[in-house]
């Protein structure tokens, strides 16, 4: 089974609300809200820009945000929220991001060491390491698209892995 990574852009006011715990995730129909599927690679990008699976620094750890310090609680691994002035931040730092400097922080073989997901141990080559990147690239570029949206609309978003 794959754990793959989800968005959603809501109002930042309704993102305020489930962060106080005043509305409960789980009571939104998901579907009602833009949303973008960056299927298996969330882990791997959150590690190409922080240099660690879970941590790292804003506004760049707002890309994929899964620390625990924005965690909430549902489904089987938890979602992670983003004010719309964290989400502007964030769309601003990968806006000035191109590939080569991607490029530049890449580690493919650090991160098949760090077990970072979805790559395994023994699964994957050397010879993978183009076709991984662009995977990586493709996916970041969908989010950089989808937080530019999302910060234009002046929302929040969520995000969560399933």
């Amino acid at each position: 089974m794959g754990m793959y990574g989800y968005y959603f852009a809501l109002d930042d006011k309704l993102v305020q609300q489930i962060d106080a715990g005043e509305i409960e995730l789980k009571s939104l129909n998901i579907k009602d809200y833009p949303g973008l599927d960056i299927d298996r690679a969330w882990e791997a990008i959150h590690y190409l820009l922080c240099g660690d699976i879970a941590e790292g620094e804003p506004p760049l750890s707002y890309v994929v945000p899964i620390t625990t310090e924005r965690g909430i609680d549902f489904g089987s691994f938890g979602a992670f929220s983003l004010r719309a002035d964290q989400v502007a931040e964030a769309h601003q730092k990968i806006s000035e991001l191109n590939e080569e400097q991607l490029r530049s922080r890449y580690d493919f073989p650090t991160m098949i060491k760090e077990e970072v997901y979805p790559l395994e141990p023994g699964m994957v080559s050397v010879e993978d390491e183009d076709e991984f990147f662009a995977f990586m690239l493709q996916h970041f570029n969908e989010i950089r698209r989808f937080y530019g949206e999302t910060a234009a609309e002046g929302k929040g978003l969520i995000f969560y892995i399933f």
